[in-house]
């Protein structure tokens, strides 16, 4: 086998089973070898003479632990692009961001796509409108009382669509999912969903140990509507990984920058986010499938493409975004602390 030095080693292996097995001095044996005589005491001392590893003890990684294990997760399962990913997870993509990505997937074996996963991430982008992603996340506790914030978000224009509820309910799921069909401008055809409660009825059990087989309030309503629901891998939330990005770039912008002194304070935050998200944002994702920058745009496009699948048309829908926001403008504020 070959042998592999450091590059800077001034000994090999030969040499030093040489010195560690003379009975000559440190002093003779530095003139003899050319190496300094902290060397010669360090191979008569050394049981094995091959090379430690040079790699720190304690290694400071840039990426958190929690962050790492989302990473590898979506690239090993939906095998998109680097600057997708990173967008997903950041928000943007910043290039300290995007090496730090790609060196966790080279360490892990994922930084280049075998061929039969590019034809499944291409499978995933080849959805039109109406494949949401739905998620519930907790909003912070307001006189002490706690909320909860609905989220979807539809995969393939990021649009996006929330609202605040008192409960985290299989009732509450179905009030939302038939909210959101009313605001989306087009029809439903996935939600996509984790195994709460509040969704499915998947892993309850009787007393014998029986699943349930009674439908959930959710899958009623996709049953009525034709809609196909789809659940994650049980215990494994992070495989709706496009909702679970897109509720920290929530809590980001309102909620972790803000405070509030009631809950119409909060209410009117998170709206006035909802309209920016939908009409403002840029993506970079968007501008690379659509040559679009935002989710408002993407709904332009793809009713050039596909319109009969729409409900209503754009410029109504626009005019219902703006509305929206409008009337949560008028809810009176008292100034934010920041």
């Amino acid at each position: 086998m070959k042998q592999e030095n450091h590059s800077n080693a001034r000994t090999n292996i030969h040499i030093r089973s040489l010195i560690n097995n003379s009975d000559s001095t440190n002093l003779e044996l530095s003139k003899r070898f050319e190496v300094s005589k902290n060397t010669i005491c360090k191979w008569k001392n050394r049981t094995t003479f091959e090379d430690k590893s040079s790699k720190p003890n304690n290694i400071k990684y840039s990426l958190s632990y929690d962050e790492m294990e989302l990473l590898i997760h979506l690239r090993s399962t939906t095998w998109w692009a680097l600057d997708e990913i990173v967008e997903l997870v950041y928000g943007e993509v910043s290039a300290s961001k995007r090496s730090a990505v790609y060196r966790l997937f080279k360490t892990n074996n994922i930084n280049n796509v075998p061929q039969e996963k590019k034809e499944e991430a291409k499978k995933f982008k080849e959805y039109s409108p109406g494949y949401l992603h739905l998620d519930v996340t907790y909003l912070p506790k307001i006189n002490g009382k706690k909320r909860y914030l609905y989220v979807v978000i539809d995969r393939a224009t990021r649009l996006m669509f929330y609202k605040i509820y008192d409960n985290k309910t299989a009732i509450n799921t179905q009030n939302f999912v038939l909210e959101a069909m009313d605001f989306l401008p087009f029809n439903i055809t996935h939600i996509l969903t984790d195994n709460g409660l509040e969704f499915t009825n998947r892993l309850l059990k009787s007393k014998k140990g029986e699943s349930c087989k009674k439908a959930s309030l959710l899958d009623e309503i996709c049953l009525k509507e034709n809609i196909e629901h789809r659940l994650t891998e049980p215990f494994t939330p992070k495989t709706n990984g496009m909702v679970e990005r897109v509720n920290k770039t929530i809590k980001d912008n309102t909620i972790k920058i803000n405070k509030y002194q009631d809950l119409q304070q909060m209410e009117a935050d998170l709206y006035n986010f909802l309209q920016t998200y939908n009409t403002v944002k840029r993506h970079s994702s968007l501008r690379k499938e659509l040559n679009v920058k935002t989710p408002l745009k993407a709904v332009y496009k793809w009713y050039e493409l596909e319109p009969e699948i729409f409900k209503e048309k754009p410029i109504d829908f626009e005019n219902k975004v703006i509305s929206l926001s409008k009337l949560m403008q008028g809810i009176k504020q008292q100034p934010c602390e920041t």
